[in-house]
């Protein structure tokens, strides 16, 4: 991949991938308890991403007690409590929304980071917050009047929250990419994931009295598990590597568009004025966070190595 059009195509089909997974998910959560699919997604993605990591260097890490628990509780925002408020949120409220909102991670991952780890709050991080908590709000202007109810409220406020976790994970593991691959870390986060899903998914089959899937739904969790999960993090690195990270983090706009279209055209959800303005304002802070704040590429990067590594 030695030219930057064939980079860009790659991160660009990775981020479509990540605007799909909404679509996926909210197909999947129609007819598949969260527990059990969220199970099946990280154990069949971990065993995928571990046998490429054997593949690709297979060294054994010189493990350290601290950044093992560091690892546990990423996986724990990341993985479990990520994919949780999600899915749940997606039953509420619809994938278009939870595309917009989601898209809104990088964002997040500066201001928690200026937060918890003190770093500088820069104007631009100020603005790229304040244009992406604009995109997530004018989503609701006139909701009430035209729902009549506040599930879709709650809906949002759940796929926020999946954001926050998000970030959290991102932040907390600052530091632990330098010492081990990214497909490591994507193959342990998904592996820590499937073991904090697995005695609920296991609570969750034997009140059901076994595991009833059929072969319409099984395709949504191989989805999320190779092509979100695997294929995703294949596809951004191998482009990632190619470009500036300034130019990187931008095609994180690539998500609520990609989530939008599906939506319409797979979902039949309508897509509205509220839809597009707050994919500008969201897309806006996102632009002027990549290109103005000092040190943003590698937090974008952060946040996207964690969406194509491991998940949704």
């Amino acid at each position: 991949m030695s030219k930057p059009w064939a980079a860009y195509a790659a991160m660009t089909l990775s981020m479509m991938t990540v605007g799909s997974s909404v679509v996926a998910g909210k197909l999947l959560v129609q007819s598949v308890p969260v527990f059990v699919a969220s199970a099946l997604r990280f154990g069949i993605a971990a065993a995928l991403l571990i046998a490429l990591w054997f593949i690709l260097d297979g060294k054994k890490p010189a493990w350290v007690k601290s950044e093992v628990y560091r690892m546990l509780l990423m996986s724990f925002c990341g993985s479990f409590l990520f994919s949780v408020c999600l899915l749940y949120g997606l039953q509420y409220t619809g994938a278009a929304e939870s595309g917009v909102i989601t898209s809104t991670t990088p964002v997040f991952v500066a201001l928690l980071s200026a937060l918890l780890l003190k770093e500088r709050l820069t104007p631009p991080v100020m603005v790229g917050v304040a244009a992406a908590v604009l995109g997530v709000a004018v989503l609701h202007i006139g909701e009430t009047a035209q729902t009549g109810t506040r599930s879709v409220w709650i809906g949002n406020l759940l796929i926020l929250l999946a954001v926050v976790c998000e970030a959290l994970f991102a932040v907390i593991g600052k530091g632990l990419s330098g010492k081990y691959s990214p497909v490591l870390l994507s193959a342990i986060s998904c592996t820590f994931g499937f073991l904090w899903f697995l005695p609920l998914a296991v609570y969750d089959v034997v009140r059901m009295e076994g595991l009833h899937l059929t072969a319409g739904e099984w395709p949504y969790i191989v989805y999320y598990a190779v092509v979100v999960t695997v294929l995703g993090y294949i596809l951004w690195y191998a482009g990632v590597k190619k470009v500036p990270g300034s130019v990187s983090g931008l095609f994180t706009a690539v998500i609520p568009v990609t989530s939008i279209v599906l939506s319409f055209f797979i979902l039949q959800e309508p897509v509205t004025w509220r839809h597009g303005i707050g994919v500008l304002l969201v897309v806006a802070g996102i632009f002027g966070y990549a290109l103005l704040a000092p040190g943003a590429h590698k937090r974008l990067q952060s946040s996207r190595s964690s969406y194509a590594g491991k998940k949704v």
